[in-house]
């Protein structure tokens, strides 16, 4: 495989390093090197682009290929105990990839094990993958660890730059860079006025600190999740949406990840890759109604923010011959703008429960489920799933870029208010 970044690709690596998409997963049972060794490389054999790296050629133009590429490293350790899988999740998190090295793909592994249990942490250069993506190879490495015998057949992906959007997309990106530059020009303005700053006060992704990361983790129970999906069917109300409205009355601007694997020109399908957008939805919290009322209005707005002149907006404005110099200068400013200068997002998984993941074998099953992204420009996520029938919380964020006490009070809030959601339906 050889090809040049398509335009979801190009955006995402020009954000720079280190923007890591991390996972880690508790199996049950002993896994060893071997058996992890013929896992991997049947997923690589599935999953093309995990067997890719970047060069760039002398024209300055970037490529994603397999030429020279080995196997999936992984480095093997002893299981110790959570703190210490925790602070390997976050040293995955924090560590760059190696684009000089050209044995190395933009994958690793690393495997603890224990007579009883194993934790694997599975680490991705986000250029090259997303949640979901995360999501099906947690799948499909499960699956080869159970039935290692299992025959193989490789998903393929795109394999030219212009098969990635659909045309009526395609028609409205900028032909030639020039328009880019114009609407880059308008933005450094726009950024000066609305916040006072200048592109020097913004933090880009080489400045990350390490040990920065900080995890508040919640869930509710089988009964309360169950309790939960119901009241949002009742009040017919995507569980998303109702998600957000738990924190809209501390943040009112919300980017929601989007799956673009059904709008793109390619099918996709369950392909490992980057096959994810966003839409930010700004929606204030209107304390004289009630919880439900606010959340239909946030439902309304994001329904509205679903399109693909939302989905498509930022990249319907760049032209990828626009340098990565210049876009990575521009990327966090622009974040800055959607966001109000606190870039929040909410990624939910949904049920991982009817994704095929094998929750439950004889040999390998999976006990828990947790991953957080690099966080290169500050931003604050909140990842949410469905697990063994219990919906799962995970809040993130940079102690460095945001208050910890202030973060507290609203993981702490967006729990009070789902307990009270529960506590008043049962008392109806």
């Amino acid at each position: 495989m050889r090809r040049k970044l398509n335009d979801l690709e190009y955006l995402n690596f020009s954000i720079g390093q280190p923007y890591n998409l991390v996972v880690v997963l508790r199996i049950k049972g002993k896994i060893s090197e071997e058996e992890l060794s013929g896992a991997l490389k049947k997923a690589q054999e599935m999953h093309p682009l995990l067997k890719a790296r970047v060069e760039i050629d002398e024209n300055e133009d970037y490529w994603l290929t397999s030429e020279e590429v080995q196997e999936i490293p992984f480095v093997t350790a002893q299981y110790k105990n959570d703190t210490h899988t925790n602070s390997l999740f976050l040293e995955n998190l924090e560590t760059p990839f190696d684009y000089e090295n050209i044995h190395l793909p933009l994958f690793r592994t690393t495997l603890l094990t224990s007579e009883e249990q194993t934790d694997l942490i599975l680490c991705g250069q986000h250029t090259i993958t997303d949640g979901l993506s995360m999501v099906f190879l947690t799948r499909d490495l499960v699956h080869f660890l159970n039935y290692p015998d299992a025959e193989i057949s490789p998903i393929t992906s795109p394999s030219k730059e212009e098969d990635i959007f659909p045309s009526k997309i395609r028609r409205r990106i900028p032909k030639t860079t020039f328009r880019t530059k114009i609407f880059f020009f308008f933005m450094r303005i726009y950024y000066f006025i609305k916040f006072g700053k200048k592109k020097e006060d913004v933090i880009h992704a080489d400045e990350y600190k390490k040990d920065d990361l900080r995890l508040i983790t919640w869930y509710l129970d089988e009964e309360e999740t169950n309790q939960f999906l119901k009241l949002c069917k009742k009040n017919r109300l995507a569980v998303h949406s109702a998600v957000c409205t738990l924190f809209l009355p501390e943040i009112s601007t919300i980017n929601n990840p989007v799956n673009l694997r059904e709008r793109l020109a390619f099918p996709i399908g369950e392909a490992f890759g980057l096959y994810a957008g966003g839409t930010v939805i700004r929606k204030k919290y209107n304390e004289r109604r009630d919880f439900w009322k606010n959340a239909k209005k946030y439902q309304r707005k994001l329904y509205f923010g679903l399109r693909d002149k939302k989905v498509f907006k930022i990249h319907k404005m760049v032209h990828t011959g626009v340098s990565l110099k210049i876009l990575n200068e521009l990327g966090p400013i622009f974040i800055e703008i959607a966001g109000n200068q606190e870039a929040f997002a909410i990624t939910n998984l949904g049920s991982l429960d009817r994704m095929g993941i094998k929750l439950d074998s004889k040999k390998f099953s999976i006990e828990s489920f947790y991953g957080a992204v690099s966080f290169a420009i500050g931003t604050i996520t909140v990842l949410v799933y469905t697990m063994r029938d219990r919906m799962n919380f995970h809040f993130h964020f940079l102690e460095s870029r945001h208050d910890e006490r202030r973060m507290n009070i609203i993981a702490e809030n967006a729990q009070r208010r789902l307990k009270d959601l529960l506590t008043k339906s049962i008392n109806v």
